[in-house]
């Protein structure tokens, strides 16, 4: 590692230590408890879970959790609003940060395929930052700072991440907003979509392939 690199691992190590510290503190294991949390702040309960979504990869919750929990919190339009905003300020960080530091943190060998992908244009990166930011459990942080890596234009990223992330937030939010009503037609039908849009990719075997194989290094 650069000595940037290492520059920048400690301030990274000091907010995931203190994002580890803040989920144990407030028990920030589930749907439940992310509920639980945000509901004893009473007004102040929209910015802190915007807050929460903007910050989740220090406090290492996924986000399907917390926009499942947006969803049942505040209900599927704000649950949207403030889950996909989320989304949205962290993407932008994190594609900064990748441009800034990427050559520190991310290994040469990916950098040298990444290069190799984008040899024709940024075409299969800016894909691929869209699919993952749709996909209800696709790999946000990994496509950001693919993008953020790659040649990728900023516009060309807004454009792409912040239509992507408020269907995600809304997918999500609209399922968290039916729990109340487990069991109901609604909740059978957005998790059925929800678990269709999941497993049935995994059925092809070129997705198999392309998300499980390591690429070739040269």
């Amino acid at each position: 590692m650069t000595p940037t690199g290492l520059r920048a691992l400690v301030p990274l190590a000091l907010l995931i230590a203190g994002g580890l510290w803040l989920r144990a503190h407030l028990g920030l294991t589930s749907v439940d408890a992310v509920r639980a949390a945000v509901d004893t702040l009473g007004w102040r309960a929209p910015a802190a879970f915007l807050a929460l979504v903007m910050l989740r990869q220090f406090v290492l919750l996924p986000s399907v959790l917390l926009l499942t929990a947006g969803g049942i919190i505040f209900g599927g339009a704000l649950g949207t609003l403030l889950g996909g905003t989320g989304i949205i300020v962290s993407g932008i960080a994190n594609f900064l940060l990748a441009r800034r530091f990427g050559a520190a943190f991310v290994p040469p060998w990916l950098q040298e395929h990444l290069a190799r992908v984008t040899a024709r244009g940024s075409a299969p990166v800016v894909l691929f930052t869209g699919l993952a930011t749709v996909h209800p459990v696709g790999p946000l942080i990994a496509a950001q700072w693919a993008a953020g890596c790659s040649t990728v234009a900023v516009s060309t990223f807004l454009l792409v991440v912040v239509p992507a992330s408020y269907a995600r937030a809304a997918a999500l939010a609209t399922f968290g907003s039916t729990l109340g009503e487990l069991g109901s037609p609604a909740s059978l039908l957005l998790a059925g979509v929800l678990a269709a849009v999941v497993v049935v990719p995994l059925c092809f075997p070129g997705v198999r392939r392309r998300l499980f194989t390591p690429p070739d290094v040269e």
